[in-house]
């Protein structure tokens, strides 16, 4: 899909016909074909590109014809090119030492009497950044500095002609990571000085400052679990992404937020879990935001099924601070899987640049979980954001109106709940109230409680995914609710709360209002 309010039928055609593909490793593809037939695949991206580009600007037919012709010529280019540039990044990192993974971009060019033809349309590389930076710092060491500054040359050998327009220009796009540890709002502004101190390393080696672009994405982008060092390592990263155009990478970018396969690995700090046997121990004091974000969560969690739970003997309860006092008739968690969260079927995206794996493995819980923060994709030359054709649609029901139920005897309303079309962007920060007893005299209005929330779309449904700001005064801790986005209707949710510092959870529906 490109994103346009311009397109003609004919190039409408044209641009569906280029749907996205995963990347291949570079071992399955290009490092696999000759030149003459890497020109030969590029050639016919080029073309349908080219024709889709003319298509943009309503030329006429025979603009559309040269467009053909010069799409084909500079996609033969382009598939050399990117196959000269993997083998480059491989030996600069196999030289240095560097950890570094390196995947190519592909698109599906539909042609006459034959099945899509997988194409070469960019490259991205994974680099571990350990030792590229000091630890809580954008500072580039000496030795990091020299050794992406040879990673820079690569990117920057061969580029396109300068004749081309701005939009047809490949764009480069850092992205900086950093691991769980510590608050999440420094984490996402260090991970974005980190990606704008290597773009400009980028443009010191020779690429134009207006092809390059940054973002800092913090802790929100988890490959491993942030329970080990290992993991950590992994997740402290580096990601380059070099694209065809200005189109193609609005379209990843917009591809990898609220990405249900990020949500295999949570963000919150690791918590042991405890014999089920074990006497409950006082509910941990909440670490104060100086230490941690504003919102502490203990460990992953979801109530396994019934016919799965272990016997008392060999459970094991997680522990979960906060004030907690409302009891939802939930059971305890021992299980750190999210069996909601995996219910849902990852949307399909025109990238897949992380591989199929995640798309099957367990996904965290929101007790697993800490809201998490990314920033914007902004340009090296002016630090202003990428331009994405941003629309303010709702998704059906999800249009800023509260959603409530009653739980075990207690009313539960969360909202206002308003979700945007747009990568299930959360329009408004909703907040929690709760009636406890409420069918009885003695039942008592809480106030509203301030609330963070994160949303990651599926191919039919969205899991909205709410935190409690101040867990040392809420009762819940936070809670998972899965929409339907064409009906715009809950389909099912769950509830985390304390109760004598061990981990709960409770399902529940709610309803709009």
């Amino acid at each position: 899909m490109f994103l346009n309010h311009v397109l003609r039928p004919t190039a409408l055609a044209v641009a569906i016909a280029v749907g996205l593909s995963g990347c291949a490793h570079v071992d399955q593809y290009m490092g696999q074909s000759s030149g003459t037939s890497a020109c030969v695949a590029g050639g016919a991206v080029g073309a349908v590109l080219g024709v889709a580009v003319v298509a943009l600007t309503k030329g006429d037919a025979n603009a559309y014809k040269k467009g053909a012709l010069i799409g084909a010529g500079a996609g033969c280019g382009v598939a050399l090119l990117y196959r000269e540039r993997v083998q480059k990044l491989q030996a600069v990192a196999k030289e240095e030492g560097l950890v570094m993974q390196v995947s190519e971009l592909n698109a599906n060019v539909a042609q006459p009497a034959a099945t899509p033809n997988v194409q070469s349309v960019g490259v991205e590389a994974q680099l571990q950044s350990s030792e590229m930076f000091a630890v809580g710092s954008a500072e580039l060491t000496t030795e990091g500095r020299r050794k992406l500054t040879r990673l820079a040359a690569a990117l920057a050998d061969k580029q396109p002609a300068p004749q081309q327009t701005p939009q047809t220009l490949k764009k480069i796009l850092v992205v900086g990571h950093t691991d769980a540890t510590g608050a999440a709002e420094f984490n996402q502004k260090l991970s974005e000085q980190r990606a704008r101190a290597v773009g400009q390393i980028l443009a010191d080696a020779g690429i134009a400052r207006q092809d390059i672009y940054y973002q800092g994405a913090g802790a929100s982008r988890p490959l491993a679990s942030n329970d080990t060092e290992q993991g950590r390592t992994e997740n402290r990263r580096v990601e380059f992404v070099e694209i065809d155009n200005e189109k193609l990478l609005v379209e990843r970018v917009r591809s990898e937020r609220s990405n249900a396969k990020y949500l295999a690995h949570g963000t919150a700090p690791a918590a042991k879990a405890k014999p089920a046997v074990a006497k409950s121990t006082p509910a941990k004091p909440v670490v104060t935001a100086s230490q941690q974000p504003a919102v502490q969560v203990p460990q992953p969690v979801a109530q396994a099924p019934a016919s799965t739970t272990a016997s008392p003997a060999k459970s094991a309860i997680v522990p979960l601070g906060g004030e907690g006092g409302v009891d939802f008739g939930g059971n305890a968690v021992t299980d750190t899987r999210s069996i909601l969260a995996m219910g849902i079927t990852p949307k399909s995206s025109p990238f897949s640049l992380i591989g199929t794996a995640n798309a099957t493995a367990p996904l965290s819980s929101c007790v697993a979980d800490l809201p998490r923060i990314e920033g914007q994709v902004k340009n090296l030359a002016d630090d202003k954001p990428l331009n994405e054709f941003a629309t303010n649609e709702f998704f059906p029901g999800l249009t800023g109106k509260p959603w409530a139920t009653a739980v075990n005897g207690h009313s539960v309303t969360v909202g206002p709940i308003a979700v945007l079309r747009d990568d299930a962007k959360v329009a408004q920060a909703p907040k929690m109230q709760f009636i406890t007893d409420y069918a009885t005299p003695q039942k008592h209005q809480s106030q509203p409680y301030l609330s963070v929330a994160n949303t990651y779309e599926g191919e039919n449904k969205i899991l909205y995914r709410v935190f409690a700001v101040d867990q040392s005064k809420s009762p819940v801790t936070c809670m998972d609710i899965v929409f339907d986005k064409r009906a715009g209707s809950a389909i099912a949710g769950e509830i985390y709360y304390p109760k004598q510092g061990d981990a709960y959870v409770a399902q529940f529906t709610p309803k709009r209002r």
